[in-house]
């Protein structure tokens, strides 16, 4: 019966693929017709599957759960998994992930569930920006019991569903060891960002001056002759009137703090970027201190002399960018900073990179403005799981009080992951909140950060061999993916308008989405 109705379908489509008014099993941005061969995904009692209808020459490629042959075609319908993908590749070249190289507006889209993908395409569907869909980091996989194959795999899934054709980007993010690149590489992604955390030395930053000096002259006399004859007391002009001058001080502490990320990113380049033609970013942020315009001007400089190309390049601005929140800072001072970076990042072509982007709305539109010419990235990841949240909490309240319970109880255990300012004293204590207002938890500042922190722990804690949340979140947020989806939108969308310039501030977005705290 399932094989009848859909073959009613596609020969409904055949017969005018510009009209998909008659389709009801077949998702309709996800047909790809081919002369007599059609593509597509349908849902059937709630389980989305592949159909295929082509030649039965070649159809061997698909692995089927059931199929019927006419004529010389055979119609068959199969899973979403790995054999049928490649299948899909070797047919649309589109599917697979390509370079960002070349665009001035990019956008990373960490989806730790693997369900955010659709959203996202049909949000980017004509806004100019390209997607970097598949973003994950090591400790985001072992967080959510991924890996970088099933990342890539959910992402293209989605590129297909939505039909999209304007390319996309698979981010191999915040990798530490060349094993990690090597594994992220070798499952094809087509970017890499180098986090340097293990070759910044932060200590650096709280020596006296005798002792930083004292370290300084350790090096030997060939590298310390090369480090002053280039920097010191020199000022470098840059655009729009901008210098930038290294002092004693700036050139030793740049040197000790930064340069051994530079030899690090040097070899990662040449060992795994370039041979592969990859994208390239550089995580220069893991400081305790935000990044000087003497700091940024020295890595850059010495990557370039190193010929090490980079696509993005991230400093640690002004301000805290902490998880889930706004940005935190003086907004003045934050554009005044960032202007700076961004003529640094001009003078050696390569655009700047936000890291921690999610709902900082306040300098979204600094950074547009300021980046509009030249171009952005920036990075979005666990705002997706607290819009997931947001359905947990509307469709089944009881689920949602307990895993806010479970996360504030156990806050301690992530303090190490990340940076954030909520406490147990300054959290909602569960017993305070109803039922009726744990939607309020995902909008007020200090819970969402106990939420967003906690995924790994919510999604992993077992007891007696059966998981305690994770079975129980999936499913209701399988059962309502429609809700999922529209809250994603409307929550991405006002990230997107402000660096577009569509809305002048974050009062103005938030009414146009209507927003209602």
């Amino acid at each position: 019966m399932l094989l009848k109705q859909l073959k009613a379908e596609i020969e409904s489509i055949l017969a005018d693929d510009k009209n998909l008014s008659t389709v009801e099993l077949i998702e309709k941005n996800s047909v790809q017709v081919d002369r007599k061969n059609i593509y597509f995904i349908f849902n059937h009692q709630g389980t989305r599957q592949l159909g295929v209808l082509e030649n039965r020459l070649t159809v061997g490629d698909f692995s089927a759960t059931d199929q019927v042959d006419y004529d010389n075609q055979t119609l068959l319908i199969g899973d979403l998994n790995e054999q049928n993908l490649h299948a899909l590749e070797k047919r649309f070249t589109w599917l697979k992930p390509t370079s960002r190289h070349g665009y001035k507006y990019t956008f990373g889209l960490g989806d730790r569930l693997g369900l955010a993908g659709d959203a996202h395409l049909q949000l980017f569907k004509g806004r100019g920006i390209f997607p970097v869909l598949a973003q994950q980091s090591i400790r985001e996989l072992l967080l959510t019991g991924r890996t970088f194959t099933s990342v890539l795999q959910s992402a293209e899934w989605s590129v297909f569903s939505q039909g999209y054709k304007d390319g996309w980007g698979a981010d191999g993010d915040h990798v530490k060891t060349p094993y990690e690149v090597d594994y992220a590489v070798k499952t094809g992604f087509t970017m890499i960002t180098l986090d340097c955390t293990e070759k910044i030395h932060n200590e650096i930053a709280e020596l006296s001056e005798e002792n930083r000096k004292a370290r300084f002259a350790k090096l030997s006399t060939a590298q310390k002759n090369y480090f002053e004859e280039t920097y010191l007391n020199k000022t470098f002009s840059l655009d729009n009137g901008l210098k930038v001058h290294f002092s004693e001080k700036d050139l030793q502490e740049s040197v000790l703090i930064f340069y051994d990320a530079v030899l690090f990113a040097e070899t990662i380049f040449h060992q795994f970027v370039q041979p592969y033609n990859l994208d390239f970013e550089v995580s220069m942020d893991e400081t305790i201190v935000p990044t000087t315009p003497a700091n940024h001007y020295f890595f850059a400089n010495e990557l370039a002399a190193k010929k090490v190309a980079v696509e993005t390049l991230a400093p640690k601005f002004y301000g805290e960018f902490q998880k889930a929140i706004d940005y935190i800072g003086e907004l003045g001072r934050f554009e005044e900073e960032y202007a700076v970076h961004e003529a640094i990042a001009e003078h050696f072509d390569y655009r700047l990179s936000i890291h921690s982007g999610s709902d900082k709305l306040s300098v979204y539109p600094i950074i547009g403005k300021i980046s509009h010419n030249h171009g952005w990235h920036v990075k979005t990841a666990g705002t997706n799981w607290l819009e997931a949240l947001k359905v947990i909490a509307i469709k089944d309240p009881e689920l949602m009080k307990e895993i806010y319970t479970f996360s504030y109880e156990n806050l301690a255990d992530v303090k190490s992951f990340y940076e954030f300012k909520a406490t147990q004293e300054t959290a909602p204590k569960p017993d305070s909140v109803a039922l009726k207002d744990v939607y309020q938890l995902l909008l007020d500042d200090d819970p969402r950060q106990v939420l967003h922190t906690m995924y790994g722990s919510i999604l992993n804690i077992q007891e007696n061999y059966q998981y305690v949340y994770r079975d129980r979140f999936f499913k209701v947020l399988n059962a309502n993916l429609d809700l999922y989806q529209e809250m994603l939108n409307l929550h991405l969308a006002k990230h997107l308008d402000l660096l577009q310039g569509l809305a002048k501030d974050k009062e103005e977005v938030l009414a146009k989405y209507n927003y209602k705290k």
